[in-house]
This record gives C-alpha cells, structure tokens and sequence, in this order.
C-alpha cells in the first residue's frame, strides 16, 4: 500500500469522528433512559389511588398526585432538554464524518495518482529493458 502525507491527517480525522459517534450514542442513550422516565412518570401519574377514607388520607393521596404530575412535567422537559443537545450532538457528529470522508477520498485519490505513477515508471523501465533486448538481438 502506497503511504500518502494525508495518512496521518485521515487517523485524526477518524478518532474525531469516533470520538463524536461515541458522544452521539451517549446522548442518544439518555435520550432513550429520559423517555424512559417520562413514561414511568406518566404512568404513575394517571393512576388514581383514591379510596374511602377520611379528609386527610384524600389531602395527602392529592399532594402525592400533584407531586406525580410535577415529576412528569420535569421528566419532560429533561427530555426535550436531552432531545435538543442530542441533536447538536448528532450534527456534530455529522461535521466530523463529513470532514473525515473528504480526507479519505482525496488521500485514496493522491494514492491512486502514486500508484499510476509508479505503475508507468515501471512500464517505461519495462519498455527500455525490452528495447535493448530487442536491439541486442537485432544486432
């Protein structure tokens, strides 16, 4: 394989865009868990746990639904918080796969270039040696 200069420029692109695809499945991870709680906390808060009891027994089962509706309210503004940095997340993961695929195909066209390049050297050496050959026998 035929080394070019923008080998070394390829490897630092490639573990940015690692490093961003490692940050991406992160956050769209907490993303999933964020969904997650938001209907856990849904859930808890559409059940109703009112029973026959006395007035005080009904004030503390409301607190508890209030406090219910307040944590899934909270879990989803924490998704939609997680939702929007995932989404930065996500384009810049997209800049740097964009950035490392550029580098990619100019390095493998230069190693291309080299590759015909040799590949001529090296038939304009066969075509001497052949000649002088030839010359040698015609002579």
């Amino acid at each position: 394989m035929v080394r070019t200069r923008l080998d070394s420029v390829v490897q630092v692109k490639e573990r940015a865009e690692d490093r961003a695809g490692q940050a991406l499945a992160r956050a769209e991870s907490a993303v999933t868990a964020a969904r997650a709680k938001v209907e856990e906390a849904r859930r808890a808060a559409s059940q109703d746990y009112r029973s026959r009891a006395d007035v005080s027994q009904w004030e503390l089962t409301e607190l508890a639904h209030h406090r219910a509706l307040t944590d899934a309210k909270k879990a989803q503004k924490d998704l939609e918080a997680l939702q929007k940095s995932a989404l930065t997340v996500r384009a810049s993961y997209i800049t740097a796969h964009q950035s490392a695929e550029v580098v990619r195909r100019v390095a493998d066209s230069r190693r291309e270039e080299a590759v015909r390049e040799l590949n001529r050297v090296e038939d304009k050496a066969l075509d001497e040696a052949a000649s002088l050959l030839h010359f040698r026998r015609a002579s």
